[in-house]
């Protein structure tokens, strides 16, 4: 499918121009892989510090609960940025927000390189998070001017493969750079790609240019953004998605050790989940036929919920390991479906916060969701931490139900 050819702004009449932060019809998803890379860039820098804290560890001269914090201070980076970015997408368009965004990672990413303090490696960590954290909401913003559900879905399927791929062998490959060069060069890498795909975020169709906004309307509009249904739809939705869909696979390699099964098996229960949602990404981009949300939100719902009920009965082995498939599989079609829709919870003009907002409550939810679960797991606790989660996994599915009535009308 071909492009159409765009009119600038300027050239546009002023009653044809389409509202701030979307884009003229016709539009595909042709212009897209740089979003696409720089969304798998982030995912693999999310992914990296795993399994270097060791080597952190020792060659900044510090414990590991130090180096691990990072993994914690880069969430939160992320979760309290999100925001911000949908802000600045709405406002200045999605390909000027991602273009600053990767600029700060990429400034803060070569400060991870060469840090020597661990109080300022943990700090560019952070820093980096939030950098990366402007994907989020520009990618709902090119992706909701695809038109059509289908067009979306697939689109958002493609980044979800790509993405979920990464996420498996990023820390495969940090693990061999640092054993065989050193870890400051993962590091450097995340920044020198970073930086490349700044630069090409031109290569991105441009969007709608925002329409003047008076003085005190920022203010204005955001008050009104906040007494608004749409929005706490959202945060509803992302708090539920992220206690289940991200914070219960956070939780399968503790389990596992929990259960005496040893590292290997955390190990490998990973990678179970990351090819498993790989696999659910790739059948949602093939499905073919009108296949509603409906029935996408359903089936993830239920696998979610599936697993974390059989986790609460028999918290075993391999219980433990089909989970890691239902979850995974479950990602694909609940998350796409989710990240689709949600900025069309919100109008036009306030479609990069309504992703934003999404994506920083499940972020948040499921650190705070981990670091509550984390005693129960130390003490054995398996069946009534899941058993707490699988509750949760139905609000989830009662939520989508609603949602999917709501979005479908």
């Amino acid at each position: 499918m071909s492009t159409t050819t765009q009119l600038s702004p300027q050239a546009a009449p002023a009653a044809a121009r389409p509202a701030p932060g979307t884009a003229p019809a016709g539009r595909t998803a042709a212009g897209l892989p740089s979003l696409h890379l720089a969304a798998a860039v982030g995912n693999a820098d999310w992914h990296l510090t795993a399994p270097l804290l060791g080597v952190l560890a020792a060659a900044l001269h510090t414990d590991l609960a130090t180096v691990t914090a990072a993994i914690g201070a880069y969430s939160l980076g992320q979760g309290l940025a999100l925001p911000l970015w949908g802000r600045l997408s709405d406002r200045f368009g999605p390909r000027r927000a991602l273009r600053w965004g990767l600029a700060v990672a990429a400034l803060s990413a070569a400060v991870a390189a060469v840090a020597g303090d661990p109080r300022l490696w943990v700090a560019a960590r952070a820093a980096c998070g939030a950098g990366f954290a402007a994907v989020a909401p520009c990618a709902g913003l090119y992706h909701d001017a695809l038109g059509a559900f289908a067009d979306r879905r697939r689109a958002y399927a493609r980044m979800m493969t790509l993405t979920s791929a990464v996420a498996v062998g990023a820390p495969l490959l940090a693990g061999l750079a640092a054993r065989f060069t050193s870890w400051r060069a993962v590091f450097a890498v995340v920044a020198l790609l970073a930086a490349v795909l700044a630069r090409h975020t031109r290569a991105l169709p441009p969007m709608a240019a925002p329409a003047p906004v008076p003085a005190r309307g920022p203010r204005l509009r955001s008050l009104r953004l906040l007494r608004t249904r749409g929005l706490w739809t959202l945060a509803g939705l992302g708090v539920a998605e992220g206690l289940v869909l991200l914070g219960v696979p956070a939780l399968l390699a503790p389990t596992l050790t929990a259960v005496g099964a040893g590292d290997r098996a955390g190990l490998l229960v990973t990678v179970v989940y990351g090819a498993s949602v790989c696999a659910g990404s790739v059948a949602v981009r093939r499905l073919s036929g009108p296949t509603g949300p409906r029935v996408l939100l359903a089936a993830g719902g239920a696998a979610g919920l599936l697993a974390t009920v059989l986790l609460a009965v028999r918290p075993a082995v391999p219980v433990v390991f089909a989970a890691a498939v239902l979850l995974g599989l479950a990602w694909g079609p609940l998350h796409t479906t989710l990240q689709t829709w949600a900025p069309r919870l919100l109008a036009p003009g306030a479609r990069g916060t309504a992703a934003s907002v999404l994506a920083m409550s499940g972020v948040l939810a499921c650190a705070a969701g981990v670091a509550l679960a984390a005693p129960l797991v130390e003490r054995g606790a398996l069946t009534a931490l899941f058993g707490t989660l699988a509750g949760f996994a139905a609000v989830l599915t009662a939520l989508l139900a609603g949602a999917a009535r709501h979005l479908t009308k």
